[in-house]
């Protein structure tokens, strides 16, 4: 049979508690050598005064703990201040007793006669007693709260981060059911009529919802990823619309190596289709253009729209503009800008994001890339 030793059955907690006993254990022997030092340069008697400091310090102690993890834990974080604050000064009272009791019988018998010649409840004695205690128990409270505050603070950041990430899931999740509904019935037209563009199409399909359903479920992508799936998005919506759509992704700048979130930019198509190409009649078009200044990553969407067919159009679902509004106060919070151009025959999307990654030296490039039909 395999024998384990005491060291390999500690857990982390048990090595963390050990450790936590063990820091404060260092604390007190350091704190009884300071109080020690300190007197016995008044007089020089420094065993004296390390004598003195030992026979008090179990009073220090208990009075130390009991603040911490009675008062304080019990009473002043649940907010029961009244109880708290009473518990606290007759605690104060009954221990600053007890100390002057202690050194009165013990301490000064041996170390300092002349002392007996007051009273035993001395009350100037059992003030400075008081002081005596409640110095180091102010210290080491102060430490305490302000390790419970900085966890407290932890922690809430910790749930927001978790809140924040639920919510991106979420939202991220918002793929548009009429764009689904439509390529999959395109799908069916084109097996139907055993078109040799079916497995392309059914390619380009998988891959988009690949990006929408996993790859979305990283922090940023490249945007040279996102560029891609926009291409194949388009390719997709393209089949719907024939000849009287013309589209332009215009890239004027070096992408490589910059980083967005994902599903960033492919909203603000889908609503050019949405709102725009679906509801025109006649010929359509869009424009995308992706530049950058300096450390700021400019992305342009412009759609012209049937304007009499946009004051009766009822909202609709989808990822949304409100989507992507809610996605960069979280991702981008004072790191981005989104103005909107509704005007009367166009529609115009202008978004400003500051990119922290390292950026390659912007060079213009006429017509990168170019869609048309």
């Amino acid at each position: 049979m395999e024998m384990k030793t005491l060291a390999d059955n500690a857990t982390p907690s048990h090595t963390t508690n050990r450790l936590r006993v063990g820091l404060h254990i260092l604390f007190w022997i350091c704190y009884l050598v300071y109080e020690a030092l300190i007197w016995g340069m008044v007089d020089g008697e420094y065993i004296q005064r390390l004598a003195f400091s030992s026979v008090e310090l179990p009073v220090k102690v208990i009075a130390t703990y009991l603040t911490l993890h009675y008062l304080i834990d019990k009473l002043l974080l649940p907010r029961k201040y009244t109880l708290f604050i009473v518990s606290l000064t007759l605690s104060m009272i009954a221990f600053g007793i007890v100390l002057r009791i202690l050194d009165y019988y013990t301490v000064y018998p041996t170390f300092y006669p002349a002392g007996l010649h007051l009273p035993v409840f001395y009350f100037p004695k059992i003030l400075i007693s008081i002081f005596s205690i409640y110095s180091v128990v102010a210290i080491v409270a102060s430490y305490h709260l302000g390790k419970h505050w900085h966890d407290h603070q932890l922690a809430a950041q910790r749930l927001q981060k978790e809140q924040l990430e639920s919510e991106l899931k979420l939202l991220k999740s918002q793929i548009n059911p009429h764009f689904l509904f439509n390529t999959l019935n395109n799908l069916y037209v084109l097996a139907l009529n055993q078109s040799n563009r079916t497995p392309e199409t059914i390619h380009k399909l998988s891959e988009l919802m690949s990006y929408m359903l996993y790859d979305s479920n990283q922090p940023e992508v490249s945007l040279k990823k996102e560029l891609y799936y926009i291409e194949n998005y388009i390719a997709l919506e393209k089949l719907r619309y024939e000849a009287r759509l013309d589209i332009s992704l215009n890239v004027y700048t070096d992408i490589e190596g910059i980083m967005i979130a994902p599903l960033m930019i492919l909203p603000f198509v889908e609503n050019c289709f949405k709102h725009g190409v679906s509801k025109q009649i006649d010929h359509s078009w869009i424009r995308i253009d992706i530049s950058s200044n300096d450390s700021t990553l400019v992305v342009k969407v412009e759609n012209n729209k049937n304007a009499e067919a946009m004051k009766t159009m009822k909202p609709v679902s989808g990822i949304g503009l409100q989507n992507v509004r809610k996605r960069l106060a979280l991702i981008y919070p004072e790191r981005h800008q989104l103005d909107i151009l509704d005007e009367e025959e166009s529609y115009l999307v202008v978004l400003r994001l500051e990119i922290i990654n390292k950026m390659s030296t912007p060079k213009p490039v006429d017509r990168l890339k170019h869609f048309s039909v």
